[in-house]
Protein backbone atom coordinates (compact mmCIF):
# COMPACT_ATOMS: atom_id res chain seq x y z
CA UNK A 1 0.00 0.00 0.00
CA UNK A 2 2.80 2.38 0.84
CA UNK A 3 4.38 1.35 -2.58
CA UNK A 4 1.25 2.40 -4.42
CA UNK A 5 0.50 5.86 -2.42
CA UNK A 6 4.46 6.98 -3.36
CA UNK A 7 3.94 6.23 -6.73
CA UNK A 8 0.78 8.36 -6.63
CA UNK A 9 2.76 10.81 -4.92
CA UNK A 10 5.06 11.39 -7.72
CA UNK A 11 2.39 11.94 -10.14
CA UNK A 12 0.26 14.52 -7.67
CA UNK A 13 3.60 16.24 -7.03
CA UNK A 14 3.38 16.65 -11.12
CA UNK A 15 0.14 17.67 -11.14
CA UNK A 16 0.37 20.29 -7.94
CA UNK A 17 3.39 21.87 -9.81
CA UNK A 18 1.10 22.68 -12.71
CA UNK A 19 -1.94 23.78 -10.41
CA UNK A 20 -2.31 27.87 -11.01
CA UNK A 21 -4.45 28.78 -9.01
CA UNK A 22 -2.80 29.29 -5.37
CA UNK A 23 -6.07 28.44 -3.43
CA UNK A 24 -6.75 25.24 -4.99
CA UNK A 25 -3.03 23.77 -4.55
CA UNK A 26 -3.46 24.60 -0.89
CA UNK A 27 -6.54 22.57 -0.28
CA UNK A 28 -4.34 20.01 -2.74
CA UNK A 29 -1.39 20.02 -0.15
CA UNK A 30 -3.90 19.87 2.95
CA UNK A 31 -5.70 16.63 1.49
CA UNK A 32 -2.36 15.30 0.71
CA UNK A 33 -0.75 15.81 4.29
CA UNK A 34 -3.95 14.17 5.81
CA UNK A 35 -3.32 10.89 3.57
CA UNK A 36 0.06 10.71 4.49
CA UNK A 37 -0.42 11.11 8.02
CA UNK A 38 -2.63 8.08 8.11
CA UNK A 39 0.48 6.35 6.80
CA UNK A 40 2.96 7.64 9.71
CA UNK A 41 4.16 5.05 11.64
CA UNK A 42 2.64 5.09 15.35
CA UNK A 43 5.95 4.14 16.93
CA UNK A 44 9.72 3.61 15.35
CA UNK A 45 11.04 1.13 17.70
CA UNK A 46 13.73 -0.28 15.87
CA UNK A 47 12.59 -3.62 14.65
CA UNK A 48 10.84 -3.29 11.65
CA UNK A 49 8.85 -6.26 12.18
CA UNK A 50 7.64 -5.24 15.55
CA UNK A 51 6.70 -1.67 13.65
CA UNK A 52 4.69 -3.26 10.88
CA UNK A 53 2.80 -4.92 13.74
CA UNK A 54 2.05 -2.00 15.59
CA UNK A 55 1.47 0.24 12.17
CA UNK A 56 -1.60 -2.71 11.30
CA UNK A 57 -3.00 -2.23 14.92
CA UNK A 58 -2.73 1.42 14.70
CA UNK A 59 -6.59 2.34 13.52
CA UNK A 60 -8.21 0.37 16.42
CA UNK A 61 -5.91 2.23 18.76
CA UNK A 62 -6.74 5.74 17.16
CA UNK A 63 -10.19 4.58 16.88
CA UNK A 64 -11.11 3.65 19.64
CA UNK A 65 -9.05 6.47 21.65
CA UNK A 66 -6.40 4.10 23.38
CA UNK A 67 -3.41 5.04 25.00
CA UNK A 68 -0.64 2.68 23.86
CA UNK A 69 2.89 3.97 25.14
CA UNK A 70 6.03 1.98 24.22
CA UNK A 71 9.39 2.29 25.64
CA UNK A 72 11.27 -0.74 22.93
CA UNK A 73 14.55 -0.95 21.95
CA UNK A 74 13.72 -3.37 19.08
CA UNK A 75 17.02 -4.03 18.05
CA UNK A 76 17.39 -6.52 20.81
CA UNK A 77 14.57 -8.89 18.78
CA UNK A 78 17.24 -9.40 16.11
CA UNK A 79 18.12 -12.83 17.18
CA UNK A 80 14.41 -14.14 16.74
CA UNK A 81 13.03 -14.95 13.67
CA UNK A 82 10.77 -12.96 11.56
CA UNK A 83 7.59 -15.38 12.23
CA UNK A 84 8.43 -15.40 16.06
CA UNK A 85 8.23 -11.70 16.74
CA UNK A 86 4.65 -11.87 14.74
CA UNK A 87 3.60 -14.91 17.23
CA UNK A 88 4.61 -12.98 20.20
CA UNK A 89 3.62 -8.96 19.60
CA UNK A 90 0.94 -9.89 17.67
CA UNK A 91 -1.10 -12.34 20.18
CA UNK A 92 -0.18 -10.11 23.15
CA UNK A 93 -1.29 -6.61 21.41
CA UNK A 94 -4.08 -8.40 19.95
CA UNK A 95 -5.03 -9.61 23.38
CA UNK A 96 -4.42 -6.07 25.37
CA UNK A 97 -6.86 -4.65 23.14
CA UNK A 98 -9.63 -6.96 23.53
CA UNK A 99 -9.33 -6.14 26.73
CA UNK A 100 -9.46 -2.71 26.29
CA UNK A 101 -11.98 -1.82 23.84
CA UNK A 102 -14.57 -3.24 26.11
CA UNK A 103 -13.88 -0.48 28.87
CA UNK A 104 -16.35 2.13 28.78
CA UNK A 105 -14.42 4.94 30.03
CA UNK A 106 -11.76 6.02 27.97
CA UNK A 107 -9.53 7.09 30.58
CA UNK A 108 -8.67 3.32 31.45
CA UNK A 109 -7.99 2.37 27.89
CA UNK A 110 -4.27 1.72 28.50
CA UNK A 111 -1.84 -0.29 26.73
CA UNK A 112 2.09 -0.37 27.61
CA UNK A 113 4.84 -2.31 25.81
CA UNK A 114 8.26 -1.95 26.69
CA UNK A 115 11.51 -4.00 25.57
CA UNK A 116 14.86 -3.64 27.08
CA UNK A 117 17.70 -5.75 28.38
CA UNK A 118 18.18 -7.00 31.59
CA UNK A 119 21.23 -8.32 32.67
CA UNK A 120 21.44 -10.41 29.47
CA UNK A 121 17.46 -11.11 28.85
CA UNK A 122 15.56 -9.90 26.94
CA UNK A 123 12.62 -8.34 29.28
CA UNK A 124 9.44 -8.12 27.29
CA UNK A 125 6.24 -6.39 29.19
CA UNK A 126 2.65 -5.67 27.94
CA UNK A 127 0.31 -4.35 30.43
CA UNK A 128 -2.94 -3.56 30.28
CA UNK A 129 -5.80 -2.05 32.40
CA UNK A 130 -8.45 -4.77 33.14
CA UNK A 131 -11.59 -4.55 34.74
CA UNK A 132 -12.52 -8.06 34.47
CA UNK A 133 -11.56 -10.72 37.04
CA UNK A 134 -9.03 -13.45 34.89
CA UNK A 135 -8.81 -17.26 35.94
CA UNK A 136 -5.93 -18.90 35.19
CA UNK A 137 -4.41 -22.37 34.63
CA UNK A 138 -0.86 -23.52 34.56
CA UNK A 139 -0.11 -19.62 34.52
CA UNK A 140 -1.92 -19.14 31.14
CA UNK A 141 -4.64 -16.29 31.66
CA UNK A 142 -8.10 -18.59 30.64
CA UNK A 143 -10.02 -17.33 27.68
CA UNK A 144 -12.98 -15.27 28.78
CA UNK A 145 -14.99 -15.80 25.66
CA UNK A 146 -18.30 -18.25 26.10
CA UNK A 147 -16.64 -20.88 22.96
CA UNK A 148 -13.39 -21.92 24.99
CA UNK A 149 -12.43 -24.50 22.71
CA UNK A 150 -11.79 -22.11 19.57
CA UNK A 151 -10.21 -19.53 21.52
CA UNK A 152 -6.99 -18.97 24.01
CA UNK A 153 -4.37 -20.05 21.80
CA UNK A 154 -2.65 -16.61 21.51
CA UNK A 155 -1.57 -16.65 25.10
CA UNK A 156 -0.02 -20.94 24.40
CA UNK A 157 1.19 -19.61 21.24
CA UNK A 158 3.21 -16.77 23.14
CA UNK A 159 4.62 -19.37 26.05
CA UNK A 160 5.13 -21.53 23.15
CA UNK A 161 7.51 -18.66 21.24
CA UNK A 162 9.33 -17.58 24.50
CA UNK A 163 10.08 -21.35 25.26
CA UNK A 164 11.26 -21.85 21.60
CA UNK A 165 14.46 -19.27 23.00
CA UNK A 166 14.91 -21.24 26.61
CA UNK A 167 12.84 -18.11 28.02
CA UNK A 168 9.65 -17.89 29.91
CA UNK A 169 6.10 -16.15 29.53
CA UNK A 170 4.22 -15.35 32.52
CA UNK A 171 0.64 -13.44 33.38
CA UNK A 172 -0.38 -11.29 36.27
CA UNK A 173 -3.14 -9.85 37.19
CA UNK A 174 -3.03 -6.97 40.05
CA UNK A 175 -4.36 -3.75 40.83
CA UNK A 176 -6.61 -3.95 37.49
CA UNK A 177 -3.16 -4.37 35.31
CA UNK A 178 -2.90 -7.79 33.36
CA UNK A 179 0.69 -8.19 32.81
CA UNK A 180 2.57 -10.22 30.31
CA UNK A 181 6.36 -10.80 31.38
CA UNK A 182 8.87 -12.65 28.81
CA UNK A 183 12.48 -13.10 29.50
CA UNK A 184 14.85 -14.53 26.62
CA UNK A 185 17.82 -14.94 27.21
CA UNK A 186 20.24 -13.25 24.67
CA UNK A 187 22.27 -15.84 22.49
CA UNK A 188 26.07 -14.92 23.54
CA UNK A 189 26.58 -13.63 20.03
CA UNK A 190 23.84 -10.74 20.00
CA UNK A 191 25.01 -9.75 23.35
CA UNK A 192 26.72 -6.26 23.72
Amino acid sequence: MIHIKYHDLKHQIQGMKAEMDPEKRKEWIERLENEVEDYRPEKETGNAVLDTIISGKTPIIRSMDIKFTCVVDGRLLEFMHVADICTLFGNALDNALEHVVTLRDPEKRIIHLTVSEQRGFVYIMMSNYCEEEIAFANGLPLTTKIDIRNHGFGVKSIRKTAEKYDGSAMWTLKDQMLELKVLIPIPRENAA
